[in-house]
């Protein structure tokens, strides 16, 4: 059975002093679900209510949003500069004159994100439906870098029935900030849209033995420098993101920026194509992992990442996958991979099966949530 990894505050086994197992009984039977979250076909968010499908549930998504009209530049930093307490109002409007709500007749309300809820939607949602109202948040509410968006969402956290979050950290600060029962998950990948692509002609050779990055220009992270001094050196770099022309280096990274971000198979074909891939942390979001950790080696890459315990917890080191603490450090050793294509694809491959046998794929991480509640 795949070791997924599940984590309740009531109910614990310790597992290599970091993750916690939890023991639960099977639901077999499909439930009929109410998704709240961004339904954009590129979100995460999106990844998680069709594995729920997948499943073979019932699933009904709500995008409160778009009903909010956030698309609006100026009442979308209103509302993230207010942590959504100026909208809540508008929001409980919405929710109660909305037909598709009105119908819904779910087993359970699945909140993923939740940042635009406060504490009056999310008991509106209870009187409404009068089932089980579960959170699932993979962003980091209480820490320090986002403390003013998620003000509507920490103060609403007592009235959720489980909290699902992805940081260790998270689960004792959601308990002091009232959560009744909080779940940590692993980070995961999507089975279908992160799946390796077919093999491609021989003649594609765009990304080969390039080391590949994608993301965004974080402040604060210096990302840039770091990958700047890796094309000094002579490595082959290719950058593919949003907001790198805002970086002091652009003049010197611009060549290699290959565009801006990409989305679902465009963005996994892009990273099996590249013979290595950066996995850089948000420092600012107190990451240990990312995403990326599972999505790379499952797109069918080699992961190349900052050095953290639960890094070394997920892979061997040297052996599945490759970690770095300097960028001197991470250029010698990609370095050495380029020129040991062998020794490489042994890597890759060993990364590839031990992300499949961690079962940390969205389908794997949603039906351990259904069935721990």
């Amino acid at each position: 059975m795949p070791a997924t990894v599940l984590c309740c505050v009531e109910c614990l086994l310790e597992v290599h002093n970091s993750f916690l197992l939890l023991l639960y009984f099977d639901m077999n039977t499909p439930c009929s679900l109410l998704c709240i979250g961004d339904d954009s076909l590129g979100s995460t968010s999106r990844h998680r209510m069709e594995a729920l499908r997948r499943l073979g549930n019932n699933v009904a998504i709500f995008n409160p949003r778009s009903l909010l009209r956030l698309s609006s530049s100026w009442r979308s930093a209103i509302g993230y500069l207010s942590g959504y307490c100026l909208l809540q109002s508008e929001l409980i409007y919405v929710l109660q004159t909305n037909p598709m709500l009105n119908q819904a007749r779910p087993d359970l309300v699945y909140v993923i994100g939740g940042e635009l809820l406060g504490p009056q939607a999310v008991l509106w949602l209870k009187q409404r439906f009068s089932v089980p109202i579960l959170l699932f948040n993979n962003d980091d509410p209480t820490g320090p870098r986002d403390w003013k968006r998620f003000i509507s969402l920490r103060a609403a956290l007592p009235f959720y029935d489980f909290c699902v979050c992805v940081r260790e950290q998270n689960l004792l600060e959601w308990i002091a900030f009232g959560a009744q029962r909080v779940f940590r998950v692993l980070t995961s990948y999507d089975e279908v849209v992160h799946a390796p692509p077919k093999p491609v002609d021989d003649a594609d050779t765009s990304e080969s033995d390039s080391i590949l990055f994608i993301g965004t220009l974080i402040p604060g992270e210096h990302r840039d420098t770091f990958l700047l001094k890796l094309k000094q050196s002579g490595l082959p770099i290719h950058l593919m993101g949003n907001r790198w022309q805002r970086s002091p280096h652009w003049s010197e990274l611009r060549m290699c920026h290959m565009g801006n971000g990409i989305l679902n198979t465009a963005y996994a074909s892009a990273l099996a194509k590249a013979s290595i891939c950066l996995g850089f942390l948000s420092h600012g979001n107190r990451d240990l992992l990312t995403r990326r950790s599972v999505e790379v080696p499952f797109a069918g890459s080699l992961l190349c990442a900052e050095r953290t315990s639960e890094h070394q917890l997920l892979y061997e080191e040297g052996y599945e996958a490759i970690f770095w603490d300097t960028v001197e450090e991470c250029g010698l050793l990609c370095c050495d991979l380029l020129t040991h294509p062998m020794k490489r694809e042994v890597m890759r491959q060993a990364g590839s099966s031990r992300v499949r046998e961690l079962g940390v794929g969205n389908e794997d991480i949603s039906r351990s949530i259904l069935n721990s509640i």
